[in-house]
């Protein structure tokens, strides 16, 4: 497959005809399909010398369960996320007019930001395609995770899409994809069903198969406009980052956002893709990620192994720009804010109070491990740090006793994540009142500093129950930092 030059106007012509075809043989089966049971009624109804009410049925629900599923239906769009306009991101609009330009494209009618580490372009209004206009959506954590030059690349696909006709055909796949879907959905589990199920696996495949191929169309466009090494890069950085986005999403901003904070959402992210652990498991990903070059047939996109190879094949050359693609926004805050609002619902988001990431430990963290503290701290009762339970079965026994009256049933390693949460409080929670400083940066744990001292309780007990060090080796540890005869259950300051 050559992928050095534009889709050339015979291979167009073809797939527009593949897709085409496809389409109008779905309507003129479901047609077809409609009118023969219309007159398998008629001819029961005026032929036979007795009139089988139930065949009656079949044919005319039927007929009328085919005919309104594949009436055409409005496209009613709606805002994925806030719109920005060339007023409010005048550097973002030059940048998307450059590589409209390199790639000889008008500009989308509207534009949008949206929470995922994505781009897309679509034509959306209109009826089949008809009337409908240009819109785009950018990711903010997408901004956050390419360099400008990066993003440059994947504006440049998306605009590819609409330069190899793609996005104008959309529309009608689409469609035709949701008529056949409601289709199937309205008629029972009898052999008409099985009918239209055979047909949609079948244009699936194959417009899924053509939509692999525009993929490989619109990478070489891209290619062109920045570089194919820097067009290679952009897309290792989208599968890493679109992976690591769930887990910084629910894992680090759901205990902030759900507390009542605001941290810069996008600033977080970077940080959240450096952090040592979070980098080594997306490297993984994306290594991973490029050895496969099977692609399933079901998949809308080739595997990323795939479109690597075929970039490769054009070079490696790029300009290079290392500032992060946020940097063309002018107040990515006021952003983050709307997008978030979008997403979940804007009056709460409003009230969300702006925090600092270095501030969430004391802001959101300190609360929690108090409440813990309060709430079982007796069962620490004569431990101190240096005696920290250090046993599995410990633990499981730990977050057993946790449970309250009206509580479910918890499996053991539910129980252990209890005592973790419990143990981690009971040891930062008394050294916070001592003096030392904690931080939760994204994608770290818990650290714990004073003067020239870190302590990292959850890697260096974890080191302790999984005996991955010496006995005795926890008690030295406390010892060396002051804090062995810490008390856990509360009042550590006042008993120390």
């Amino acid at each position: 497959m050559d992928t050095t030059q534009p889709a050339s106007t015979g291979w167009l012509a073809a797939r527009v005809a593949a897709a085409l075809g496809l389409m109008i043989s779905f309507y003129a089966l479901a047609l077809g399909i409609a009118v023969g049971l219309l007159y398998l009624a008629y001819l029961d109804i005026s032929v036979a010398e007795r009139v089988h009410g139930k065949v009656v049925l079949f044919c005319l629900v039927g007929a009328g369960s085919v005919l309104w599923a594949i009436v055409p239906r409005p496209d009613r769009f709606e805002a994925p996320g806030p719109r920005v306009h060339p007023a409010d991101e005048p550097e973002l609009f030059r940048t998307l007019e450059e590589v409209a330009a390199a790639t000889a494209q008008a500009m989308p009618a509207e534009v949008y930001f949206v929470n995922d580490v994505n781009a897309f372009v679509t034509q959306r209004g209109g009826v089949m395609g008809l009337g409908s206009r240009r819109v785009m959506g950018l990711g903010l954590p997408l901004m956050q995770a390419l360099t400008i030059q990066e993003f440059k690349g994947v504006l440049a696909h998306e605009f590819g899409h609409y330069s190899s006709g793609d996005v104008g055909l959309g529309p009608w796949i689409y469609k035709t994809r949701g008529a056949i879907g409601r289709t199937i959905e309205h008629l029972a589990d009898n052999i008409l069903q099985k009918i239209f199920i055979w047909y949609g696996s079948l244009f699936l495949r194959i417009t899924h198969a053509i939509s692999r191929r525009q993929e490989f169309v619109a990478d070489a466009v891209a290619a062109r406009t920045v570089g194919p090494g820097v067009m290679m890069s952009a897309l290792r950085k989208v599968r890493g980052a679109a992976m690591a986005f769930d887990g910084y999403w629910h894992g680090e901003l759901g205990a902030v956002i759900g507390s009542g904070y605001l941290p810069p959402l996008s600033q977080g992210f970077a940080r959240f893709l450096k952090a040592e652990p979070v980098a080594t498991r997306v490297r993984s990903i994306i290594a991973e990620a490029e050895k496969s070059d099977q692609t399933d047939p079901c998949d809308t996109h080739p595997a990323l192994g795939e479109r690597l190879t075929a970039l490769a094949a054009l070079g490696t050359g790029g300009a290079i720009d290392d500032r992060p693609a946020s940097a063309l926004l002018t107040n990515v805050q006021k952003w983050e804010r709307r997008v978030l609002a979008s997403v979940v619902n804007d009056e709460w988001a409003r009230g969300l109070k702006s925090v600092e990431w270095d501030k969430v430990a004391e802001a959101v963290y300190l609360p929690m491990w108090q409440q813990r503290i309060k709430d079982h701290g007796h069962l620490l009762r004569g431990r101190t740090i240096a005696t920290v339970p250090h046993a599995p079965d410990e633990f499981v026994r730990l977050g057993l006793a946790t449970r309250k009256q009206d509580d479910e049933e918890i499996t053991n390693e539910a129980a252990f994540g209890r005592a973790w949460h419990l143990l981690i409080a009971a040891i930062a929670l008394p050294l916070v009142e001592m003096g030392w400083r904690a931080s939760a940066l994204p994608g770290e744990e818990v650290i714990l500093h004073r003067e020239a001292q870190e302590f990292r309780p959850y890697t260096e007990l974890s080191a302790v129950v999984n005996n991955e060090v010496v006995p005795g080796w926890w008690n030295d540890r406390c010892r060396a930092l002051g804090i062995a005869d810490v008390p856990m259950d509360g009042g550590a300051a006042a008993a120390v």
